[in-house]
């Protein structure tokens, strides 16, 4: 199955340190979180780069992650270690005029992904994952740290169709908080290749905050090697990303 972005309030510019893009451990990527975690003692590395626009009134800011890294790490069977250290460079334009341009190391997530039940008829396979994210500036305080979890589940349709599906909390440092879903149906053409479209978005107890759609596919060079691609459209907001993501699973028994 597979993963992408999370964009988790969308009322401030550049929401991407949760954007996440994670693979499945059967190397098919998307913005789905996986529902099943990386085998026992295998090292899965996901380097991802990120283009992203995103306008408001006056103001645009444009972002790319230059790349982000996410680690995923199986410690035992049905349970794996994260850690995703993102690379930003930011620039924000006011009436056209850049006005803030800079590089940053930003937000460092940390975490786990354990496996809750196997598929069983209409029963979907499921997992949770848990991370915690700490702040990377100076001021650094215990109650700034904020908090992702999710619930995934996966269900195989037929034999090559996908639904994945996503439903979340996150707390960000700044202590804004807000609820997300991914939605993720993904075919596989054959054992190279494989396509999804996913829509994904975030909301709190008023309304739904941002709607997004995603497509895009991807090519397995190796048994453990992946490119994939994919475009993201904003549905009620003005967002657009283009990325792709490099992956690499090690066996490192």
């Amino acid at each position: 199955m597979p993963c992408y972005p999370i964009i988790i309030n969308m009322k401030k510019i550049l929401p991407l340190v949760l954007l996440s893009t994670i693979l499945y451990s059967s190397l098919t990527a998307q913005t789905i979180e996986p529902s099943a975690s990386v085998n026992k003692n295998f090292l899965q590395i996901e380097l991802e780069s990120i283009y992203s626009i995103q306008k408001e009134d006056s103001k645009k800011m444009e972002s790319w992650s230059i790349p982000s890294a996410l680690l995923r790490y199986g410690l035992m069977n049905g349970f794996e270690l994260q850690l995703n250290a993102p690379i930003i460079k930011e620039k924000l334009w006011e009436n056209d005029h850049l006005i803030h341009s800079l590089n940053k190391f930003d937000d460092i997530q940390i975490g786990f992904s354990m496996n809750l039940w196997r598929e069983n008829k209409l029963l979907p396979e499921a997992s949770i994952m848990i991370r915690a994210i700490l702040p990377t500036d100076k001021k650094f305080k215990l109650n700034k740290i904020g908090e992702i979890i999710s619930l995934n589940f996966s269900n195989k349709i037929l034999n090559k169709i996908y639904i994945n599906y996503n439903l979340g909390y996150a707390q960000e440092t700044d202590n804004s908080k807000a609820g997300f879903y991914i939605v993720n149906v993904s075919y596989e053409l054959n054992s190279k290749l494989h396509f999804f479209i996913e829509n994904f978005g975030d909301f709190n107890k008023e309304s739904l905050i941002s709607h997004n759609l995603n497509i895009g596919g991807g090519y397995n060079f190796k048994h453990n090697f992946m490119i994939d691609l994919s475009i993201t459209k904003g549905v009620n907001h003005n967002l657009f990303y283009t990325g792709g993501i490099i992956t690499w699973v090690i066996n490192t028994n």
